[in-house]
């Protein structure tokens, strides 16, 4: 089940919920084109409550990720399951992220 949460104007979350399978990487990939139509900019993906995640969908949120950063997109994979991390980290690119610094 893919739910969509709008966090600014131009900034859409997907929470990803259950089997992320082909065909919730299909329903995901709609969403996303349809918000992108709509004029977001930055596109979050939620996996912290995925289950599964097979080839094909990883595959899909690459591709995703791609499609949007050649159209001056922002595409950011967040919480994905420990089993998959290091598939989805290769194929996304995250933003560095600064080390905190503590008084």
């Amino acid at each position: 089940m893919i739910r969509t949460e709008q966090l600014t104007p131009h900034t859409m979350m997907f929470h990803v919920q259950g089997q992320f399978d082909s065909q919730a990487a299909r329903e995901l990939s709609f969403s996303i084109f349809h918000s992108d139509h709509l004029g977001f900019k930055t596109f979050l993906c939620n996996l912290n409550r995925a289950l599964l995640l097979d080839a094909c969908a990883t595959d899909q949120l690459a591709l995703i990720g791609e499609g949007l950063r050649n159209k001056g997109k922002t595409w950011r994979v967040i919480g994905p399951p420990s089993s998959i991390g290091n598939q989805l980290i290769l194929r996304t690119t995250f933003p560095y992220l600064f080390q905190a610094h503590w008084n």
